[in-house]
């Protein structure tokens, strides 16, 4: 997705998200979303995207590129994630979650058959989400398809499942905003 693809449907999630909002059960909304009309940020630059990808050491999947270009970042991406970082909030799991990488080690320590299941993928994924419920985004770099998209997951520590992938991060975007939609 580039950018002129990722404004449409963003924009109607944030006029969704708006309307939806029950000031009585949710967080405040900041007053520049209510203002504005948009859970996003300004458009990313070409050399803060650039920045980024030099910090990683990797070229970032075409989704992710297209969304940053379009907002720096995004509020309320459903329920659970809070915020999704931009370009200068992105990096390793492991280096901003390493807890996280800890108790996964530990609960599949013991067992034999699932001993280091997740903890490899965690380890090498890249963190898109900054706050949340709970709840984890992020993508695999080591898990691309033939147009360079690589695999994003969803893990919700709640869930008593582990991470749940989508194809991409344009995938796991729709499927956030439908869920959304459908516990609204």
């Amino acid at each position: 997705m580039n950018r002129d693809e990722w404004r449409p449907w963003p924009k109607r999630w944030s006029e969704e998200w708006i309307t939806a909002h029950d000031p009585e059960k949710d967080r405040p909304l900041d007053p520049e979303v209510v203002r504005d009309g948009w859970l996003g940020y300004r458009p990313a630059s070409p050399d803060e995207i650039a920045t980024l990808e030099a910090r990683l050491g990797l070229t970032l999947p075409p989704s992710l590129r297209g969304f940053l270009e379009t907002t720096n970042g995004w509020r309320d991406a459903g329920h659970f994630i809070h915020r999704l970082g931009g370009t200068s909030d992105i990096g390793f799991l492991r280096d901003m979650r390493p807890t996280l990488i800890e108790a996964y080690d530990e609960v599949y320590g013991d067992e034999p058959e699932m001993e280091n299941d997740v903890s490899p993928l965690l380890r090498r994924s890249v963190k898109i989400s900054l706050d949340g419920d709970s709840c984890d985004l992020f993508l695999d770099p080591e898990d691309a398809d033939s147009h360079g998209e690589w695999a994003a997951y969803k893990l919700a520590s709640w869930s008593g499942m582990g991470p749940v992938r989508q194809h991409s991060f344009g995938h796991l975007m729709r499927r956030l905003y439908e869920s959304f939609r459908g516990l609204r």
